[in-house]
């Protein structure tokens, strides 16, 4: 039953991952059918008795959250009540693959070929997306034409940001593997290598940012735990440099550069944060409702750049802007709960690193991404506490 679960989890992250240029419904719906069915098959076997269920306190805050929104709709409080009510069933299929990953993630071998399967296929997005954009312009996988003419995609990603927040989530687990293990180990330093350079080839200058400070930080947790130490890491870092300057020149860093020497890198999402901070102050106990950022964004915009203006680009202004504070409180909450686990696990990193992400853009409102997230997040429950025990590194 864990296998198979684990199987159709990793099923629909790979074609959500795929599909998520697609501007229609389906795209999301298919991921959350399948994260609902593989939750309800779990809960009639527990109901039955055939197996023992699985909990976690990062329940809780999720189910607040649903709750919390189901009475903005039942009272009124939402400002439009079908978009909070879009945004619930997104919520419970977050939920949803929560509770699944804890059902089978408690299996640890399962949870560390669960985890591999993962860098294979987005080993395989992080060379495809740099090539797509340098030799196929706007077209996707060279095939399709993306429906919008606004933005450039990054492989199948409409946004080069929440690209670079899925190799954040991942790239932790590669430096892990790399250094930690025997097995692959090739295979895992040169994921590293592509994962690394392929985000500045995307030109996000958050997700630079965040996978520089990964690459630095996991190596140092590894080692002050005793994890590893330098001399292990000597012929790791030998293999990494060489394919990283080939890479680096490939990946043209001089567009992520360029970014970062902008007059002002912060225009456009500035006057976002400070719209949402007018409007928490219209609502700070309610909200507007769940999903309805965009709705009521145009009374209270200080600028208008004629495009549509879809996120606050600061997810956790947009929280307290669509739930008030008690909503901000659910969030802070659960990366109360996150936060601690990801660290300790080393190779969960990546779940702090999106958190921080999210103060200045949306990496998680799409659902692809969130999937690998909250697959994540059902993942570092179980992670062994590295300050306490030392890693045995994998014998091929």
């Amino acid at each position: 039953m864990r296998t198979i679960t684990a199987i159709g989890l990793w099923i629909a992250i790979a074609v959500s991952v795929v599909v998520m240029w697609v501007q229609a419904r389906w795209p999301t719906t298919v991921p959350e059918v399948a994260a609902f069915t593989l939750c309800g098959a779990w809960l009639a076997w527990g109901l039955t008795g055939r197996v023992r269920l699985r909990w976690s306190a990062v329940l809780l805050p999720l189910a607040a959250l649903l709750l919390w929104a189901s009475i903005q709709v039942a009272t009124g409080i939402t400002v439009y009540a079908w978009r909070t009510e879009v945004y619930i069933l997104y919520w419970a299929g977050n939920l949803a693959v929560v509770f699944t990953g804890l059902q089978i993630f408690e299996d640890e071998k399962l949870r560390d070929d669960f985890l591999d399967a993962l860098l294979v296929f987005a080993f395989a997005i992080a060379v495809i997306s740099p090539l797509q954009s340098r030799v196929a312009g706007t077209k996707i996988f060279w095939l399709f034409e993306p429906p919008h003419i606004f933005w450039v995609p990054f492989g199948p990603f409409p946004y080069t940001n929440q690209y670079a927040a899925f190799i954040e989530l991942l790239l932790p687990v590669a430096i892990y593997k790399a250094i930690a293990g025997a097995k692959w180990h090739t295979f895992y330093v040169l994921t590293v290598a592509v994962f690394y350079t392929s985000v500045i080839a995307a030109a996000s200058r958050a997700g630079f940012a965040l996978t520089t400070a990964e690459m630095v930080l996991i190596p140092v947790l590894l080692v002050r735990r005793s994890a590893v130490s330098w001399r292990q890491m000597k012929s790791s870092v030998v293999l990494f440099a060489g394919i990283l300057i080939l890479l680096i020149t490939a990946a043209a860093p001089a567009g992520v550069l360029s970014r970062f020497g902008a007059e002002d890198p912060y225009a456009g999402r500035r006057e976002f944060v400070e719209s949402s901070l007018r409007m928490m102050k219209d609502k700070p106990l309610v909200g507007f409702g769940l999903g309805n950022w965009p709705t009521a964004y145009p009374g209270y915009a200080l600028f208008d750049d004629g495009k549509i203006a879809n996120q606050a680009h600061n997810d956790w202004a947009q929280w307290a802007v669509e739930g008030g504070l008690p909503l901000l409180a659910i969030m802070l909450w659960m990366a109360w709960w996150a936060v601690p686990r990801a660290i300790a696990s080393i190779w969960g990193a990546g779940v702090a690193a999106v958190l921080v992400h999210c103060l200045v853009d949306y990496p998680i409102q799409r659902t692809a991404v969130a999937l690998v997230f909250f697959t994540m997040l059902a993942a570092i429950h179980y992670a062994p506490d590295t300050r306490k025990t030392r890693l045995k590194p994998r014998v091929p």
